[in-house]
């Protein structure tokens, strides 16, 4: 079906209005003017917001997610020694001095049970800030994909679903972690949702990877890269669909699990 640029898909005929989806492909991609009064979603599968989700199914007291390595440091220097997690990444590697990396499994139990996590890394933080004019803000990965489609599904906004992207390039992974969203709210909800012409490629681009999550992170050229760079065992964690069922919002600069 050939639309212009400027038309929707319809998803299914309704007497009602439907919701709108849209889908911007970086985190620069997306202003304030683009997402006020919507539901934002922000997908950085490797590996922030996998990182962010494992440490709140983990027990941490909350996430506070940053653009910049100041930044970080600046609310680390306000916070009791002990009582935070200082992490974060850039070109994949943990920044020196840091506590912890951008891998999930530097978020254990046993590491992050009621601390405070601060964390800034180059594509997902920057995202998620970007976000913050938004009604709401929805912290996505595959390990908490169904979680947050129901959470959705409870709204009734429309919804800017944002792929943190690579240095502002697009990401394949990230870019069919909102597709498998999209797909999911579609097969839940028929008729609810109009999905614009670029979010409806990704979908159909999801599709091509439907119970394969493994194998795209071992395809996609971020995945190849944080495996050159000693993080291969992060991929098949960040794969693992609806691990962590929890709905992480990012709201007043922070990250919390939502009932």
């Amino acid at each position: 079906m050939l639309l212009s640029s400027r038309r929707l898909f319809i998803t299914k005929l309704s007497d009602g209005g439907m919701r709108q989806l849209r889908f911007y492909p970086a985190a620069d991609a997306v202003s304030d003017t683009d997402i006020v009064n919507t539901v934002a979603v922000v997908a950085d599968v490797l590996r922030a917001t996998s990182t962010i989700v494992t440490a709140l199914y983990n027990g941490c007291k909350t996430v506070i997610p940053v653009k910049e390595i100041d930044e970080a440091l600046a609310v680390a220097a306000e916070l009791p020694s002990g009582q935070y997690i200082l992490g974060g990444e850039r070109q994949g590697k943990r920044i020196p001095g840091f506590m912890a990396g951008n891998s999930p499994q530097d978020f254990d139990r046993v590491a992050v049970a009621d601390k405070i996590v601060i964390t800034t890394t180059t594509n997902g933080t920057r995202a998620l800030v970007n976000c913050a004019a938004a009604e709401k803000v929805f912290v996505l990965s595959f390990l908490n994909l169904t979680a947050i489609a129901e959470s959705i599904l409870k709204l009734g906004n429309d919804v800017s679903m944002v792929a943190a992207g690579i240095y502002g390039d697009f990401s394949l992974e990230d870019s069919v972690c909102c597709g498998f969203l999209m797909n999911e709210l579609l097969a839940q909800a028929h008729g609810e949702f109009e999905l614009t012409e670029e979010a409806q490629r990704i979908a159909e681009l999801a599709r091509t990877y439907k119970g394969h999550a493994d194998q795209l992170l071992l395809e996609s050229p971020h995945g190849q890269y944080l495996c050159e760079i000693g993080y291969a065992s992060d991929l098949a964690i960040c794969a693992d669909i609806n691990k962590c069922p929890v709905v992480a919002v990012y709201q007043n600069g922070r990250i919390n699990i939502v009932q």
